[in-house]
């Protein structure tokens, strides 16, 4: 990631960073429930290392690490901003196997194969195609053999009216958003040696479980 791009991108970030927090709320419109839900169905309370790239203002990692307290935690994020809601999020609940640092997902300085679980939020719908090839390389690289990877995001609504609101949610979003919703999740993840497993509908979003080929 450019140096320019990382401060763009920070810039945006302080500014959401304030009310991020308030975006759960679309899911109360949906009707199939918040899909933050689905991630302790697919994550085992065993001592795993899990991973929460883009965790943002950490919202998935505190849900998961709140629930499984033989889990092991680190978020990862670029906006000083998220982080400093984050650890004070951390900080109310007195959850020690809860940590998030400041790095970014293109290029980890983690070691290869160190996490048992890679997880990702509502944050790979905003990266331009060749940025999200690096991330997807990234988090193959730092997962074990056998690992999961686990990704929400928002996917194609067929209902008339949860169609009409993600018509809506477009304008909002960068001009990426498009494209991502039309990729194919089967084969588009098997690049990085990922097979999908499961994928579960929630509102607005989709929960993709994958797995790494050994």
């Amino acid at each position: 990631m450019e140096k320019e791009d990382v401060m763009d991108t920070a810039t945006q970030y302080k500014f959401l960073s304030r009310f991020y927090d308030l975006f759960d709320l679309i899911f109360l419109l949906g009707g199939k429930g918040n899909p933050r839900s689905g991630l302790l169905a697919a994550i085992s309370n065993g001592p795993l290392r899990i991973l929460d790239v883009c965790v943002g203002t950490a919202s998935s990692a505190l849900l998961v690490a709140s629930r499984n307290d033989k889990n092991q935690v680190i978020g990862i994020d670029i906006s000083a901003d998220m982080l400093a809601v984050a650890r004070k999020k951390i900080a109310a609940r007195n959850l020690p196997n809860l940590d998030v640092r400041s790095m970014s997902a293109d290029k980890m300085s983690f070691e290869s194969g160190s996490f048992d679980v890679v997880m990702v939020s509502f944050a790979l719908h905003e990266l331009e195609d060749e940025l999200r090839d690096h991330v997807f390389e990234e988090i193959s690289r730092v997962l074990k053999a056998n690992g999961l990877f686990c990704v929400l995001d928002f996917a194609r609504q067929d209902g008339l009216l949860n169609g009409l609101f993600m018509k809506a949610w477009t304008i909002l979003e960068p001009a990426c958003f498009r494209p991502f919703l039309a990729l194919d999740w089967k084969t588009e993840l098997t690049r990085y040696n990922f097979q999908l497993q499961t994928v579960k509908e929630y509102s607005f979003s989709n929960l993709y479980v994958m797995r790494k080929a050994a």
